[in-house]
């Protein structure tokens, strides 16, 4: 008996570790096809009802020498769409891992485009000369932006530059076959913009949309101007002082 219970032991044992697997070649067989398809299909279009999630986890899949492209719409009051603390920390690692990826050299070439209302603009000669401002209003961009923008500035294969509007929203251009673009709405309690989610077009098989917006880029770049300052509104402090004394 002590043997036929140990030898039904081992047979259900056996059959058990059968069926773990059975299952873990079939999860394995699933994957692989998923890849399959993908490789033949592409990517489908994704909406992803987070902040900068999606945007962080493409820029980290980076394939190395990309480029990478931001146009970012400052709105008719200026700034950014209003974020809560979490998404500002979000946006900082964001923007931290963009300039580390580029000191590496994953990252080639990383471009922000800056854009503004026609009538803002052609309001604003100091903005068409390419300079922005930190503060809050028409034309300009908020504290965060702007320390980022002068970091860039200071770093190689960086440029910033200010362009009237032709798509209002934020868009970016990752390499060559992805892109995507903020889902934005009117924030009824803060004011202003708001950020409701992001999505991401790849090519394949989204190719014609993915140069849909190579084209608003180079619609955009036909008409901006390279930004050659940034002032902070303690910027004009110390003159001011010196006015005063």
């Amino acid at each position: 008996m002590g043997v036929a219970i140990a030898v039904s032991g081992y047979v259900v044992f056996e059959f058990a570790r059968s069926g773990e697997e059975r299952e873990r070649a079939w999860t394995e067989s699933t994957r692989q096809r998923e890849e399959e398809w993908l490789k033949r299909v592409g990517t489908p279009a994704r909406l992803d009802l987070t902040t900068f999630d999606t945007v962080i986890e493409i820029v980290k899949a980076m394939s190395p020498g990309s480029d990478l492209t931001t146009m970012f719409y400052s709105g008719a009051h200026g700034g950014s769409p209003f974020l809560t603390e979490s998404e500002n920390l979000k946006r900082k690692e964001l923007y931290g891992l963009t300039l580390e990826l580029l000191k590496r050299g994953t990252i080639r070439e990383y471009k922000r485009i800056i854009c503004f209302d026609n009538d803002v603009l052609a309001n604003d000669p100091e903005l068409k000369s390419g300079i922005l401002r930190v503060g809050e209003g028409p034309g300009t961009i908020d504290r965060f932006v702007g320390k980022h923008c002068r970091v860039m500035m200071e770093t190689k294969n960086c440029s910033v530059y200010v362009a009237p509007a032709v798509f209002r929203g934020i868009l970016l251009l990752y390499g060559v076959d992805k892109a995507s673009i903020t889902l934005e709405s009117a924030d009824q309690d803060a004011g202003g913009r708001r950020i409701t989610g992001t999505m991401l077009f790849c090519d394949p098989p989204n190719g014609e949309i993915v140069e849909q917006f190579r084209q608003i880029e180079r619609a955009t770049e036909r008409r901006m101007v390279a930004v050659r300052e940034i002032r902070f509104p303690e910027d004009a402090a110390p003159t001011a002082n010196l006015a005063a004394r």
